[in-house]
């Protein structure tokens, strides 16, 4: 309860700070913010449509792209050809020539912390088409990078791997992978208390980082953004209609829901919470703001660098 309830110490600040305010018989109010010593003006309309959708807008997303990426992302996906396994140190790799084409997942291999060894391993791992934009970039490291991802490599393409002592491992069967753990979207139902019915379940759509076709990995269909798993804020890159949309995969949205009100009042009763602290908990949980959503179309690509694992729930 202690992050979530003021202390007493600020319950008592609150009431003498608003009567320090309310002796000022010239306050007029916040004053308006300022950047570069101008007032900022604020897009509602910019500002409801992320509400609903955390999609950046025209005039922002340019901040999003730190290079070009590549046209690449919009062709269909590729495959698992069922190649052996490829090993990737520090270096440059062409697709085609160092190492086959297809839909492949890359592993990092972790480091080792035991006193005998001590080895950090960060690989960083870049995917250059002919034209040198980017189709693929993440970084595979614990904790501040992923472990894992899903790629599509296509003949003549560049891969450059740097970093202090990488070692990716690019998988082609996902079968092998893990002994056999799905690693594509898994699709999951949630039970009927939750949902409402049982004959009518909302799917789950569990990604991981990498490239992903609408139609072809997850259905076609609205989805809420559920919950997001990743070492730093991530993005979402969505192509459809020859256009590029850039989802912000922020964590303050989709977050678990509280304690149901059931739960909260046997806590009053056990005296594990007050009246006062019921009310402010209940009333922060019916407040939350609803799922930010995402319209998927067959045919659709989805790129997501940077993310250990993004959950979708079908609407």
């Amino acid at each position: 309860m202690k992050n979530l309830f003021q202390s007493k110490k600020k319950r008592f600040l609150t009431p003498v700070m608003l009567l320090v305010l309310s002796g000022c018989s010239n306050f007029a109010g916040l004053r308006t913010p300022l950047y570069d010593g101008e007032p900022v003006e604020t897009n509602e309309e910019a500002i409801e449509e992320y509400a609903q959708t955390q999609k950046i807008n025209e005039e922002n997303e340019a901040h999003y792209f730190r290079y070009p990426l590549s046209e690449t992302l919009f062709d269909p996906s590729l495959e698992f050809s069922g190649a052996e396994r490829a090993t990737l140190q520090k270096g440059s790799y062409t697709v085609g020539e160092d190492l086959p084409s297809g839909r492949v997942i890359f592993e990092g291999h972790p480091s080792d912390f035991s006193p005998e060894v001590f080895i950090i391993r960060a690989g960083n791992v870049t995917v250059y088409d002919s034209s040198g934009a980017v189709a693929f970039e993440n970084h595979f490291q614990e904790d501040i990078g992923v472990m894992q991802a899903v790629a599509d490599l296509r003949e003549g393409q560049i891969i450059e791997v740097e970093g202090d002592k990488p070692e990716i491992y690019v998988h082609y069967n996902e079968a092998s992978f893990y002994g056999g753990r799905e690693l594509e979207p898994s699709l999951e139902s949630d039970n009927a208390s939750e949902t409402g019915s049982d004959t009518n379940p909302m799917p789950t759509v569990s990604l991981m980082a990498g490239h992903y076709e609408v139609g072809r990995h997850l259905d076609a269909g609205t989805y809420a953004l559920k919950s997001i798993r990743a070492p730093r804020t991530p993005v979402l890159y969505h192509f459809t209609d020859g256009n590029i949309e850039v989802v912000e995969l922020t964590r303050n949205r989709g977050g678990s829901q509280g304690p149901p009100p059931e739960v909260l009042e046997e806590w009053v009763e056990l005296g594990r919470i007050t009246e006062e602290e019921y009310e402010q908990t209940k009333e922060l949980t019916d407040n939350q703001p609803d799922k930010a959503v995402i319209e998927l179309n067959d045919g659709d690509k989805l790129y997501l660098p940077m993310l250990d694992r993004l959950e979708l729930e079908k609407q």
